[in-house]
């Protein structure tokens, strides 16, 4: 990450050498132009769009519904393949109606390539200035919700996680200092947010202290209150949660991936926990944290899971009284390491776990 200062945006900035600030002014006729963003994938890509919407606003677009705009730009997620394939289906519309398409955001590299086949080219937006242009370009008045603002944090993952494409789409963690943090919050809270999100890929490993940050967060004299996203089990320390128990204006909810309740299927997926271990650290945090609510995310179907293995997931998640669990069935993204492993759980087998655990947690 670049340690030069970056100018204030004005006629002449810094800024526009970013190479989708380049594309974007390559276009014919951009500042006429009337814009639709298509936003799949997680929270990041929602406060990513916000900037992206800032951005554009700045080079003279306006905002319009997707049957009216000339230009999409496409903040895609090849995470999971309903989304590309979602992607796919869009593209059959807007193609032939003659819409300039821009593509960025979480795309695999075999993704793009199939994308550029079809005359769709990717730019970058997330490269190694993303978190100086953060200041230049966030949103001044645009929450998520009326009430809410996403803060990115961090961006990033160092875990490699055997079925999880982020470290090949967004690459390794970096983290934003907690001055810039910070001032974020505050701009937001001038501008009537009273929720905030803190968003990264594994808020734990947060370079500059997660539990300082959260202090520094919570001693801010507004009236608000603030969560985060996500925290992986295996780095969530004693002192962390020590500071856990005493925020006030975080409001006891935090979200937990499982991902699986078996011993065998967590090794293969690479996470750094036992199916005990997390159980003893569920226990840890509700013996200091009173009321606190954990939600959670689960695979269903990975490689070579057995229904043995699956009912492991199930005893555990019957021991957890999870509030919420975002359960996803297992499917194969190119480049991971558990792309290499035979896919073989039917689809059938995947719905049907998916719908008991459905059925346990969130029914």
């Amino acid at each position: 990450m670049s340690s030069k200062r970056r100018q204030p945006h004005g006629s002449n900035p810094a800024l526009p050498a970013l190479s989708f600030t380049i594309k974007l002014r390559a276009i014919p006729f951009l500042k006429t132009m009337k814009y639709f963003i298509f936003t799949l994938g997680c929270q990041m890509n929602v406060s990513d769009s916000e900037r992206i919407a800032t951005i554009l606003e700045r080079e003279g677009c306006k905002a319009s519904d997707e049957k009216n705009a000339d230009l999409i730009i496409v903040n895609a997620c090849s995470v999971r393949q309903k989304a590309v394939d979602r992607i796919w289906g869009k593209i059959k519309i807007w193609q032939p109606a003659g819409k300039k398409i821009v593509l960025t955001g979480c795309v695999l590299p075999s993704d793009k390539k199939k994308f550029a086949k079809k005359g769709i080219e990717y730019t970058d937006f997330h490269n190694d200035n993303f978190f100086d242009i953060i200041p230049h370009f966030t949103p001044a008045c645009r929450q998520t919700r009326s009430h809410i603002s996403y803060i990115p944090i961090m961006t990033g993952c160092d875990n490699f996680c055997s079925y999880c494409a982020v470290p090949l789409t967004r690459g390794r963690e970096k983290s934003r200092p907690i001055r810039n943090v910070i001032s974020d919050i505050k701009r937001a809270l001038e501008n009537g947010s009273k929720e905030i999100l803190l968003l990264g890929q594994n808020v734990n490993s947060y370079k500059f202290g997660f539990g300082k940050l959260l202090k520094k967060i919570d001693n801010l004299p507004c009236d608000f209150k603030f969560n985060f996203i996500s925290s992986n089990p295996h780095d969530m320390t004693d002192e962390l949660i020590e500071t856990f128990a005493q925020l006030k204006k975080w409001p006891r909810e935090l979200h937990l991936p499982l991902q699986s309740g078996d011993g065998e299927v967590l090794k293969k997926m690479n996470r750094k926990y036992t199916s005990n271990q997390y159980l003893k650290l569920v226990a840890n945090l509700k013996s200091q944290i009173s009321n606190l609510k954990i939600t959670t995310d689960i695979i269903v179907g990975f490689p070579d899971e057995s229904k043995e293995q699956f009912q492991n997931t199930i005893k555990l998640c019957k021991k957890m009284c999870f509030d919420k669990a975002y359960i996803a069935q297992y499917s194969p993204r190119p480049g991971t390491a558990s792309a290499k492993l035979i896919d073989d759980v039917s689809k059938t087998e995947k719905k049907r776990r998916w719908l008991i655990l459905e059925n346990l947690i969130n029914k």
